[in-house]
């Protein structure tokens, strides 16, 4: 008999085993690739996945291994992630191990989570059944039994129902009088999903269906290009995603949507379930770890035709993708946080790319970067320039709050915003007030000495949370005491600063006491299903005002909105990130957006820079304007997208473990980039800006090089001087590539 002979990629995330080993496969065992094993390695038996078969391999016999055990009766992953996560390797410089775990649920690896089964019971008698169902009523026609005739009415519709609906007591009365088998099946632990069948009739505008042609075409011609979508908010991007979805479904195909928060997918959901009601799957990181499973598993055997989620949907195994969508791509929450540091969007023009097909980034305030490659043709750019119904942009208000304080206002609120918000209540309608700051007060600062009381186990000023009455660090979770005296003088005059959206909430309560407000942030929005629950009260006008941060700012349509306002634009603008401005004008439009979308609405922006051409242009709803200002700036500043920015952190908590690990880094990329040292325009390496998290002591190098032809050879050499070190004295250490935040 011929051997078989398969490779394997061991379970293990460590660069010194990053690639294949080959094993023997026994004849009793039925496996493909994709397939998870078990097989022995050292002296122990570990998880790995096949990649490959063979007829012949150059180990020497004697130290051949057989596969100990198939884990599966599918294949964990498909050929084309196998074939993306190489691409990731390469791109990300991780190992395969690490990049086949992005492919599916976390906690397959070890068995940690499988199906659930539920008994149910089976109907195999109607007729025994109608004449249960006959005793439930008097001989005068009175029903004497309603909880039980509900249930049996349902088993006569449905064939079987859940054995907990019914009642254990119930259920053996059936199963004795033979109207019922009690069997056991798998059932999938879905998302709480309100799915609403009631499509309205819906005529498309010009543009809209200007668009859904363009990219049908592509579809039709399996064509791999990139549309970047400007359409206006309003305008109707998700109607033109639905098209496209729906073309590509009756294509025989598949299709990917990527929404950047969370809080935006109950809006979305919605919208796509009445047209594509079950063939939906949901993926993102607030379902529990067996609805996770069951998505993917739902995905993996075809039920699911289209994936829905945050950016860790892209990796789904979805079969013959014929389109990707990727809605409000200007979104940072697209970048990953933790190795490898992926962006959502870069994996998705690989997808897109592999199966060649259209890719549609569509955001109303595209990335400068993006709008560039439509300028210099890498992008096809498709415009929206007009809402549904013709219904104008609001208008946008500054308020210049220097004068609102040179007139005495020391609140959060100005006296135009609070005028404005009355007529509101008056008229029944509803306003949106975003503030990209939760808590109560953003410092607890001494007016003696200066000081700002900072979390003792990070480097970041502690934020007062007046519901709980305690300090709070934002970052590890900690809580504090309010203290009596400074921590760095014994001083008493200590006084909150900064406003949070609680005070937000307390400043509208004073005003406007009649009104009902609801609260959208990261604290009242940690329960499951809280976010739905919130966006389904505001939407059925069960609150007038609706106070958030940014997980309000993007998607959501609330028809009877007539006035948004942002409290303060200037903790974005001067963030000290290079995207600042970017972030500034995109939040102005994105939260404006969310008024007037039905009746007319205005949009109120509050700021002590009025001034700036961030804000300005956003007043007069002016992308290109922003563009050509922002562009050029950052042209001037060697800014990307002219330069490319790659961070290195190192973090331990003995300080001087990374801060030693570090300068070896550094000394060694100065030694190997000194023949590329007219490239680099910035290199820094000393203290991380927030030098201290979770206990943790931060340092970083930073290197700012000259986007040209010498830039991949610069890209190799971080990258190997990373390899070099990341493994040693326990330091972890990351490098990020045109890092959202360098602190």
């Amino acid at each position: 008999m011929k051997k078989i002979f398969c490779e394997v990629i061991v379970d293990i995330a460590h660069s010194n085993i990053d690639r294949v080993f080959d094993y023997l496969m026994p004849e009793s065992m039925n496996a493909g690739i994709g397939y998870r094993v078990l097989v022995p390695f050292g002296n122990k038996n570990i998880e790995g996945i096949i990649l490959r078969f063979k007829d012949s391999t150059e180990v020497p016999e004697e130290r051949l291994k057989e596969v100990s055990s198939v884990l599966d009766d599918m294949p964990i992953v498909t050929e084309d992630q196998i074939e993306l996560a190489g691409y990731l390797c390469v791109k990300y410089r991780t190992t395969m191990a690490f990049a086949l775990r992005l492919m599916f649920p976390a906690k397959i690896r070890g068995n940690r989570i499988g199906e659930k089964a539920e008994k149910v019971l089976v109907l195999i008698s109607e007729e025994a059944l109608q004449t249960e169902i006959a005793s439930c009523y008097t001989k005068d026609g009175r029903i004497k039994a309603e909880k039980k005739l509900g249930i049996l009415r349902t088993l006569s519709s449905q064939k079987k129902i859940r054995y907990s609906e019914a009642g254990g007591a119930l259920a053996s009365r059936l199963q004795e009088k033979g109207i019922v088998s009690i069997e056991e099946e798998t059932v999938y632990r879905r998302p709480q999903i309100q799915l609403d069948s009631s499509v309205s009739e819906f005529t498309y505008t010009s543009e809209q269906q200007k668009a859904i042609d363009t990219i049908d075409r592509a579809i039709d011609g399996h064509e791999n290009r990139t549309f970047l979508l400007h359409g206006i908010t309003g305008s109707g991007k998700t109607e033109v995603y639905i098209a496209a979805v729906r073309h590509a479904l009756e294509t025989g195909k598949t299709a990917i949507c990527l929404v950047p928060e969370i809080s935006i997918t109950p809006q979305i959901l919605n919208e796509f379930s009445k047209h594509f009601g079950d063939i939906i799957a949901v993926f993102h990181s607030a379902l529990s770890d067996g609805e996770k499973y069951d998505e993917w598993k739902r995905i993996r055997n075809g039920e699911a035709k289209i994936v829905l989620g945050a950016r860790s949907a892209i990796f789904m195994p979805l079969e013959d993708i014929g389109v990707i969508i990727i809605d409000e791509e200007h979104s940072e929450s697209y970048k990953s946080d933790n190795h490898p540091r992926y962006n959502a969007i870069e994996v998705a023009n690989i997808r897109s790319k592999m199966h060649h097909i259209p890719l549609v980034l569509a955001s109303a305030t595209p990335l400068v970067e993006d709008y560039l490659k439509v300028k210099l043709g890498q992008y096809e750019l498709i415009e929206m320039k007009h809402r549904v119904l013709d219904l104008p942009l609001p208008p946008i208000e500054v308020v210049d709050m220097k004068k609102e304080f040179r007139n005495g206002n020391r609140g959060v609120l100005s006296g135009r915003l609070i005028k404005e918000l009355g007529e509101v209540l008056s008229r029944g309608e509803q306003a949106m007030l975003f503030l990209n700051r939760r808590g109560y007060a953003s410092s607890l600062i001494c007016t003696e000495c200066g000081e700002v009381v900072k979390c003792s186990h990070c480097d970041i000023p502690l934020k007062y949370h007046k519901d709980r009455n305690v300090l709070l660090c934002h970052y590890c979770g900690r809580t504090f005491g309010l203290p009596d005296t400074c921590p760095n003088c014994g001083s008493r005059q200590l006084r909150l600063v900064g406003t949070g959206t609680e005070k937000v909430v307390e400043e509208l309560e004073k005003y406007f006491p009649e009104a009902n407000i609801l609260r959208m942030d990261f604290d009242t929005t940690r329960k499951k299903d809280s976010y739905t629950n919130i966006f389904r009260q505001f939407r059925e006008g069960k609150a007038d005002f609706l106070v958030g941060t940014q997980m309000i700012a993007r998607g959501l349509d609330f028809p009877n909105v007539t006035l948004s306002a942002i409290i303060s634009v200037d903790s974005m603008l001067y963030s000290g990130d290079f995207r600042q401005e970017e972030r500034t004008y995109s939040m102005i439009e994105q939260v404006g957006g969310r008024a007037g979308r039905k009746k007319a609405g205005r949009v109120i922006v509050q700021t002590f820079s009025p001034e700036h051409y961030a804000v300005r242009c956003a007043e007069k709803h002016d992308f290109e304007g922003f563009f050509e200002k922002e562009i050029e700036y950052r042209r001037q500043t060697f800014k990307p997208p002219y330069t490319r920015v790659y961070s290195m952190l190192f973090v331990h908590q003995n300080e001087e473990k990374a801060e030693k690990l570090c300068e070896k880094a550094s000394l060694m990329l100065k030694n190997k980039l000194k023949a590329y040292e007219n490239d680099i325009l910035l290199f820094v390496s000393k203290d991380a800006p927030i030098r201290k998290l979770d206990g943790k002591s931060r340092f970083h190098i930073l290197i700012k090089a000259k986007v040209n032809k010498d830039l991949k050879y610069i890209k190799d050499i971080i990258y190997d001087v990373w390899e070099e070190v990341r493994q040693q004295d326990g330091v972890l250490v990351g490098v990020d590539i045109d890092p959202y935040s360098v602190n």
